[in-house]
């Protein structure tokens, strides 16, 4: 059965130039002449990809992917945008709003079709969806070691935890942050919980006998409502790893009884992380402004576009500034070089994280006043917005 190929403009003659060059390739082409025709037919027709144009009126390109993003039927569809503008900031718009590769018009054939041979090939849809309880997993991960991947996804989950408290969310289902690796776990130390090895305790047991139950119980509560599985500080290697099997299931029963999964998932792609990414709804890669720690991103998110087939909306990018020299790298500089919009910016505040390390206490919940914290506020956000 041929794949079946949306192509949206409001000009007539894009729309039969493409339709006549991805039909002599064996594609079925549906056609849309505008933004409402389009978010229908995605629904109705349930096409393999979409080929959206940018410019167009009532409804440009950009929202139409928006809304293509925010339903479930059409989240993980392709979507392949093209626009007469080659400038770098109408790129990363397209990223952000949730396009997955980009074509500057005039449109060459061979390079049309071999994007859309590639954006197929990686495509998720056709392969099983997630198992329900895991729309929300998000999942943390550095481009290098020391970037602060764990203090970020710590400040996060508590952030959030204390949102829906605040909110008077009593649902039973809680914000849970999890980490992922059996040792140099800091996530209790930096939450001032008492030294607790929950993900050791699971992996003592046999994966198929392990139970929703059996791991909640491994759960330690923080004062903020947030509830972690909590790994110990001891050096990786001193113990059993965790097997990719054992990490999966611990997000599929974690998934199903959160409101929120946070993983802590730390630096680069093993097995383990190459088994959990492809269950994170979003996945928030931890980045630096400098030279070496941008070369290591662009090289984790190709691989990770490209590896394990996950699309660049559900990537989102974070900068990490320790401190103030790293100011030499602008936004736009960064999003140019890694053609990848940033989702947010935490600021150096130094003397805020040596106090946070030594109360042992996030520092979302001290100064709240202060700029780093309502960046954190800002970032939590945005990303549960996106999910």
């Amino acid at each position: 059965m041929p794949k079946k190929i949306l192509v949206v403009d409001d000009d007539l003659q894009t729309v039969k130039l493409v339709g006549l060059v991805l039909d002599r390739r064996g594609y079925e082409i549906i056609a849309a002449r505008d933004g409402e025709q389009a978010l229908n037919k995605a629904r109705a027709e349930d096409p393999d990809l979409v080929v959206l144009d940018v410019m167009m009126p009532k409804m440009s390109g950009y929202e139409v992917s928006r809304q293509l993003r925010s339903d479930p039927k059409t989240a993980d569809l392709p979507i392949l945008m093209f626009t007469a503008k080659s400038q770098v900031q109408d790129k990363v718009a397209g990223f952000e709003a949730g396009a997955d590769d980009f074509l500057t018009k005039p449109i060459h054939p061979q390079e049309l079709v071999s994007r859309v041979e590639a954006l197929l090939a990686r495509s998720s849809r056709g392969k099983p969806r997630r198992e329900p309880g895991t729309e929300k997993v998000v999942g943390f991960l550095g481009c290098k070691g020391g970037v602060g991947t764990t203090t970020l996804a710590v400040n996060a989950a508590v952030a959030l935890a204390q949102k829906r408290e605040d909110a008077e969310e009593e649902d039973g289902r809680r914000v849970v942050l999890a980490e992922t690796r059996s040792g140099m776990g800091t996530a209790a130390l930096q939450l001032g919980l008492p030294e607790r090895d929950g993900l050791g305790k699971i992996l003592e047991k046999p994966v198929g006998q392990l139970e929703t139950e059996f791991i909640e119980a491994q759960l330690i509560e923080h004062q903020s409502g947030l509830l972690v599985l909590a790994s110990h500080p001891h050096p990786l290697g001193s113990r059993e790893p965790i097997s990719p099997d054992h990490a999966e299931s611990v997000v599929r029963h974690l998934g199903t009884a959160s409101s929120y999964l946070f993983l802590d998932l730390g630096v680069g792609l093993d097995d383990v992380n190459r088994r959990i990414l492809p269950h994170c709804r979003r996945i928030v890669v931890a980045i630096e402004a400098d030279g070496m720690a941008l070369t290591l991103a662009e090289k984790l998110l190709e691989e990770i576009n490209e590896s394990l087939s996950i699309p660049r909306h559900r990537i989102s990018l974070i900068l990490i500034k320790r401190n103030r020299s790293a100011a030499s790298l602008t936004q736009e500089m960064i999003e140019d070089r890694l053609k990848h919009g940033l989702i947010g910016m935490i600021p150096p505040a130094p003397e805020l994280a040596f106090q946070s390390a030594k109360q042992q206490s996030p520092m979302v919940l001290m100064h709240l006043d202060s700029l780093v914290v309502r960046q954190y506020n800002a970032f939590v956000d945005d990303l549960i917005e996106a999910l």
